[in-house]
């Protein structure tokens, strides 16, 4: 830790530009560093990432046996990832303040548009991805300025440095958060104007090695299993890249920090009895919403600055993500107003870590014992297939007789110089009876811990042929996966907020946008000062199945919220539409004969049928989808007294 003077502290940070800004902004990354390390997560997350890449290793047992991978885990994250992320999400804006004059709707258009334009439903992907290996995935919101539009940081765990404490909501309960990336050192020497910057690349704090870790899948010497806490093996130091000053890069650290300092300041104002000018002095916050974020990175020491802290201040400013042209009456209605930018979602709630877990913790030690067996069968059935060969000694052939006889001709041909010498193969014993039980048991146990169903794998469960079975035990995993499927909605909800917050900040670019219809004039700025939220409809993400829509399909037509066209669409049932066709001429048949019976003369019953039989683009006259341009064959006119012949 640097040595600070003891007057600084959480509710008295030192003013921008003082010697001790950079160092008490390292001071509060050193304690969220330290936290997250005692909490032991770095190593976490380096023992979740191998089991998803499936390369587990041990200690120091070497084995000579091939090692086979069955990753399970693998394919049970993108199985989750693809059911939680399947669809984009279906949400809409709400007026939070009741002025009801349709911005909302521009809102939640401009949302949806934002959203394809920018490629988030890739991002949510990977964010669910990161959070289902790492069991944390953070969101860091900003204003992209070169697009003029707001933008979404996918943010690495191993570079998201929370301060020590359970929060529920990251943006404003902690009293700060650190962000730490990698940069190249003269770009951040260009833009921020600083000279003599140093070279940190920071691989361990920021999990970089995880890109220099590979299975060594060829070396059998050196191959390891077992323990998937072990992270993978490491490549060879040559295998680095050489230096070059091009490339050096430098750690940068963002601390983003509460600062609650106020200072006087004088208004001018008028004496309401005399109409004098005066100066009132009045107090006011330093940084209008609290919210202060410095920049720091580590300095070259020199013999001119031996002295100097040993990190340099890069930019020391109030919170960016508010316009400082904005009127803070108009500014602090909107969402970026006192929040950090971050939000995060889990894979499963820690109950007293803002972390929480990922399923690695629970599955990683079958899915290594998954392995075991499989490489064991493996390398029986090879020792089958090539059984050793037992030589009697001294029958006048040696091993390299042996080896040299195989690579000549591919195979063995022994000719023992001694009579009756003794050659054979080694009896191979059984597999024990046991040994496939022991495994189908510990899949058993796997797919029940991470709660698998074999209807999630698109396969009918055993004895079970009924869809609406199906579909229902479909339905039991989607209850399974609401944590998860409500985590993404938290996300997207969030997502959305922000980005209506960095519209009435920074929008100030005219788009139009089309509402019911009609061509709207859109400018962000113009609606700072009102309250909006975004809401998800729950479970919108989730994919719903074919049996899930014909079983729903049938149910609303059973309660008559459908008609048949509606409900023998969605089953997809043969030649629906020539089925709509004619049950319409049995109808028509049945009016005209109780219009028959009422007194309509049967000559105008048989006129009137052949007006409405003609083609009028019904779904009996449409070919394969699509409506028919030409006109059909026309039916045979039905002859007096025959008006429902065709009945």
């Amino acid at each position: 830790m640097p040595n600070l003077d003891d007057n600084w502290s959480l509710e008295a940070l030192p003013p921008e530009g003082h010697k001790d800004v950079p160092d008490f902004a390292f001071s509060l990354f050193e304690i969220a560093r330290i936290e997250k390390e005692r909490l032991n997560k770095p190593q976490d997350f380096l023992s979740n990432y191998s089991l998803y890449r499936g390369r587990q290793s041990t200690g120091n047992t070497a084995v000579s046996k091939a090692y086979t991978p069955v990753n399970l885990y693998f394919s049970n994250i993108e199985r989750t990832v693809a059911n939680i992320t399947a669809r984009a999400p279906v949400g809409e804006v709400v007026d939070m303040d009741g002025n009801q004059d349709g911005a909302e709707d521009m809102f939640t258009v401009k949302l949806k548009k934002w959203w394809k334009d920018t490629g988030q439903q890739g991002k949510t992907r990977a964010s669910a991805r990161a959070m289902e290996i790492y069991g944390i995935t953070p969101e860091k919101p900003y204003w992209d300025k070169k697009r003029s539009e707001p933008n979404i940081q996918l943010t690495d765990p191993f570079a998201f440095f929370p301060a020590p404490g359970l929060w529920d909501d990251m943006g404003t309960e902690p009293p700060f958060v650190c962000f730490a990336y990698l940069d190249f050192v003269d770009s951040v020497e260009s833009q921020f104007g600083v000279k003599d910057v140093a070279q940190e690349d920071a691989y361990e704090l920021l999990g970089v090695e995880r890109e220099k870790y590979k299975s060594d899948n060829y070396n059998i010497a050196e191959r390891r299993i077992g323990n998937y806490e072990d992270p993978m093996a490491r490549v060879k130091e040559s295998d680095k890249l050489s230096s070059d000053k091009k490339i050096e890069r430098c750690l940068i650290i963002e601390v983003w920090v509460r600062d609650k300092r106020t200072r006087v300041v004088k208004v001018d104002t008028m004496d309401s009895e005399t109409g004098e000018d005066l100066q009132v002095k009045t107090t006011e916050p330093v940084y209008p919403d609290k919210v202060r974020k410095i920049t720091i990175t580590k300095h070259k020491p020199t013999s001119k600055t031996k002295n100097r802290s040993e990190y340099l201040v890069l930019d020391d400013s109030a919170n960016p993500n508010i316009n400082p042209a904005l009127e803070i009456e108009l500014a602090s209605q909107t969402h970026p107003w006192g929040r950090f930018p971050v939000y995060t979602a889990n894979s499963y709630k820690d109950l007293v870590s803002v972390w929480g877990f990922a399923a690695a913790e629970q599955v990683g030690d079958l899915v290594v014992k998954i392995n075991l067996i499989v490489s064991k069968l493996i390398a029986y059935v090879i020792n089958v297939m090539a059984p050793p060969l037992i030589v009697q000694k001294h029958c006048g052939i040696s091993r390299a007789m042996i080896e040299s006889s195989i690579e000549q001709s591919g195979r063995m041909v022994l000719m023992p110089t001694t009579p009756n010498a003794r050659i054979e193969f080694m009896q191979i014993p059984n597999l024990p009876a046991t040994f496939f039980q022991v495994l189908d048991l510990i899949i058993k146990l796997f797919d029940r811990v991470y709660q698998i169903e074999d209807a999630d794998r698109g396969q009918a469960p055993s004895g079970v042929i009924a869809a609406s079975a199906i579909v229902a035990l479909q339905e039991r995993n989607q209850v399974m996966m609401q944590a998860k499927t409500s985590a993404i909605d938290s996300l997207v909800e969030q997502r959305s907020r922000w980005a209506i917050g960095m519209w009435q900040n920074f929008g100030t670019i005219s788009e139009a946008v089309e509402v019911a219809g009609d061509a709207v004039e859109f400018v962000g700025t113009d609606h700072a000062g009102r309250k909006f939220s975004y809401v998800v409809e729950a479970g919108s993400t989730t994919p719903r199945t074919s049996l899930h829509v014909q079983e729903m399909a049938q149910k609303l037509f059973s309660e008559q919220a459908i008609d048949r066209r509606a409900l023998l669409e969605t089953i997809n049932f043969p030649d629906w539409k020539q089925i709509i066709e004619r049950m319409g001429e049995t109808e028509l048949d049945a009016a005209l004969q109780v219009l028959i019976a009422s007194g309509l003369p049967e000559e105008q019953a048989l006129m009137l049928k052949d007006n409405l039989m003609q083609i009028q683009g019904g779904p009996g006259d449409m070919v394969k989808g699509s409506v028919s341009k030409e006109p059909q064959p026309g039916k045979p006119k039905a002859k007096q007294g025959e008006v429902n012949a065709s009945i």
